[in-house]
């Protein structure tokens, strides 16, 4: 597989500051964007890039660093006449210092001039909406009051019919949702949904919706776009993805495992592994890739070999991180991976576990004091020369050790949940607890806003 291919097509801009600004590093898009070179870049400010000399006004970034709290939103560039989507997420040490800030932009200067041309006036809506690709409709209510050319190739006639008719399996959520953005005056959502056509055949629809005020009444804009076969091609990578992430293997006499993985789209960043080197002793890894889709399976896929070639040669978590750390800056290019890599020696009764990105899990001994661990570490392939922190733990029978990604940090910083749940209850019951609360966001209009991923284990 050439890895160089492959893992160029996050389109996303990903950039790592320090917390003066100092730029570190951008993905490919980045570079590209900015029209500048890694040697170009180093050293400058981020503010820098857009020909200023001090920091933008009212900057989420500062913000960031300022509430140690991941900061987004949309704004206006006017050096380079763009809208941009942009999220600020601060990256912690030991102490709860900040040590980097990650930003992500997307260009939606696209979707942002139709939005504006849609609000001006009835003419300017026929006019954009009839020239897009793209189906659009504006709904009031469930009836549909606005279609463009292209939507009427999926139902001859739309206008004055009801919206959620025309995809029966999802109505209920579609309908809890198109209500949410309408309470809530949401501007941009983004869900899969299945549609019938005029022939009654069905096709995977990716639907974007905003709230908009049409004819002086509240309305959602929704723009419909055939994703078939890309859903096609997604499925069949979630399906290769899910057979790497099988059940993670138990040493039965010796621990109990689950697990839980809910993607946020149809394809995850996420992954764990977990490889029983004997009767006594067991090494895995949970993580995170950057880049979503088929890029991000086949991230996963590339780890997962120098994962599986890795535990053949050591065992210790320490020295594979290190080894993997240095592959990741090779191979994987500006790409960054968050991992926490992790060992049970059965007969030493003694757990190793080593941070990289992912810089906390939780300890839970058998009187059920609970306590979050930090294992400092920046991500893989940041830097060649990277320093990553080891905790070691004396484990007992009935001790429980959980690992997570970011995706599910808003469950276990939550003390309340932590005390009323975690406490009290088994691994299995608390992980169908989170399943639960999941599911019930999948169809709320937030929806999952990460991939979510569990390693629950307890000692037998």
């Amino acid at each position: 597989m050439d890895l160089e291919r492959v893992l160029k097509g996050i389109s996303d801009i990903i950039g790592v500051y320090k917390p003066d600004n100092t730029i570190l590093f951008y993905n490919k898009a980045g570079y590209d964007f900015f029209k500048k070179s890694h040697k170009e870049v180093k050293g400058k400010k981020c503010y820098e890039m857009l020909n200023r000399n001090k920091k933008c006004p009212d900057c989420l970034c500062e913000e960031a660093i300022k509430t140690k709290q991941i900061r987004y939103g949309e704004k206006y560039i006017p050096e380079i006449n763009k809208y941009l989507e942009y999220r600020y997420s601060p990256v912690l040490d030991d102490s709860g210092q900040v040590i980097f800030i990650v930003e992500q932009l997307r260009d939606v200067t696209d979707k942002k001039n139709l939005e504006n041309i849609l609000k001006e006036s009835e003419e300017r809506y026929r006019q954009i909406v009839d020239i897009s690709p793209d189906a659009i409709i504006i709904t009031v209510g469930s009836e549909i009051v606005l279609a463009n050319k292209e939507g009427l190739k999926y139902q001859n006639n739309l206008i004055g019919q009801n919206i959620y008719q025309y995809s029966p399996d999802f109505a209920k959520t579609m309908y809890k949702r198109m209500n949410q953005i309408l309470k809530n005056k949401i501007k941009k959502t983004t869900f899969d949904y299945k549609i019938v056509l005029s022939d009654n055949t069905k096709i995977d629809a990716e639907i974007s919706s905003s709230y908009l005020i049409y004819k002086g009444k509240p309305a959602v804009l929704s723009i419909i776009r055939d994703i078939t076969e890309r859903k096609r091609e997604l499925n069949s990578a979630a399906k290769i993805q899910k057979e790497l992430l099988k059940k993670p293997c138990d040493i039965l006499d010796k621990v109990y495992m689950e697990s839980l993985y809910i993607p946020a789209k149809t394809v995850s960043g996420d992954f764990f592994y977990t490889h029983k080197v004997n009767e006594d002793l067991l090494v895995g890894i949970i993580g995170d890739v950057s880049g979503k889709g088929i890029t991000a399976a086949l991230n996963i896929s590339a780890f997962n070999v120098l994962f599986n070639e890795e535990v053949l040669i050591n065992n210790d978590p320490s020295k594979i991180i290190d080894s993997l750390n240095k592959k990741s800056v090779k191979y994987l290019g500006e790409r960054y991976i968050a991992v926490c890599c992790f060992s049970f020696d059965f007969k030493k009764n003694e757990s190793k576990i080593v941070g990289a990105g992912i810089n906390q899990f939780i300890y839970q001994d058998n009187k059920c004091d609970t306590k979050n661990r930090i294992v400092k570490g920046p991500f893989l392939g940041m830097f060649e020369d990277s320093k990553f922190d080891e905790k070691i733990i004396n484990f007992k029978s009935g001790d429980k050790f959980y690992f997570f990604t970011d995706g599910l940090d808003f469950i276990f910083d939550n003390d309340e949940i932590k005390e009323m749940y975690l406490k009290t209850s088994t691994i299995d019951e608390f992980k169908n607890y989170i399943k639960s609360s999941l599911n019930n966001m999948l169809t709320d209009v937030e929806g999952i806003k990460d991939d979510c991923t569990l390693l629950a284990l307890e000692i037998k």
